[in-house]
């Protein structure tokens, strides 16, 4: 199965239809929308109106670019309860109008407790009040998705409350919500898992962890973020699809048992380096796919 591929509208700069004209030069189609251009930001909600969401997304539409999913970049677990608050407030207006944005997708991390940066290790975060909160936070926007037909799709990061694999499997079972799904993030994944083990020993076991991974996740993840994983004098990097060890033709036969359509966004690149990423990709694809 050919899967679409795309990147973070942000990744170009520009108004929407520069930015689309640039994924369709690329030869992408789809994009998964971050709100913000310039002079078109939805930073509060009484800037989210149906009339700017469809100003935003119209130009992609026009450009045959599908709109995977709009991105809210929600801190939800900020230690700062004003920002915080703030911060559901303007999820909660985007989920109400994600429909506008031509999508029926909503992408947010689950955030950190940490007091000095949600991308920084703090142990706090993996405490049972910690999931407790993020629990009711969720269930909260989750409210919200019902009402207007929309999937909340939760992202996971190695350094916040949602971590791991098991994470999103006990908040899948905790919640049992329709509405409720996740990130395909293999090395985002893989990178949780690594803080309970050897990043080298579960490389070493990449094929049977994969499987693993997408058997116990894969009907929950509509969308892949797509990135690599690499090891180089003991250090790990995460550059863009096709310069580490994720084995891509394994990991998408094993997607497609559950998600044969599940677009994919690169991630971890420059604007010029789209047009190797997307050939990657697409070798894998057209090498995967049945005769």
């Amino acid at each position: 199965m050919i899967h679409p591929l795309g990147v973070h509208s942000h990744l170009f700069r520009g108004p929407p239809a520069a930015v689309a004209e640039a994924c369709r030069r690329n030869g992408l189609t789809c994009v998964q929308l971050t709100p913000n251009f310039p002079g078109l930001i939805f930073q509060e909600p009484g800037q989210i109106t149906p009339e700017r969401c469809r100003r935003a997304a119209e130009p992609f539409r026009d450009a045959g670019i599908q709109i995977a999913a709009l991105a809210a970049s929600t801190n939800l677990m900020d230690p700062d309860l004003g920002r915080r608050h703030r911060g559901i407030i303007r999820l909660h207006a985007l989920i109400r109008h994600c429909r506008d944005f031509g999508t029926d997708r909503v992408i947010t991390e689950t955030g950190s407790l940490s007091p000095k940066s949600p991308w920084l290790p703090y142990g706090p975060n993996r405490s049972r009040a910690a999931w407790t909160e993020l629990r009711l936070i969720v269930s909260e926007a989750l409210a919200v998705a019902a009402e207007h037909g929309v999937t909340l799709l939760l992202k996971a990061d190695p350094v916040q409350v949602l971590a791991t694999v098991e994470d999103a499997v006990r908040l899948r079972h905790e919640l049992d919500h329709p509405n409720l799904g996740f990130i395909m993030d293999p090395v985002n994944f893989l990178l949780g898992a690594a803080a309970a083990a050897s990043i080298q020993d579960l490389c070493a076991r990449f094929a049977d962890w994969l499987e693993q991974m997408v058997e116990q996740l894969g009907r929950w993840t509509p969308v892949v973020h797509a990135k690599d994983i690499r090891i180089a004098g003991g250090e790990v990097s995460t550059p863009r699809a096709g310069r580490g060890l994720l084995d891509y033709g394994l990991f998408l036969r094993l997607l497609d048992r559950h998600q044969p359509q599940a677009p994919l966004i690169l991630e971890h690149l420059q604007p010029s380096e789209v047009p190797q990423a997307r050939a990657y990709l697409e070798g894998v694809m057209t090498a995967s796919s049945p005769m």
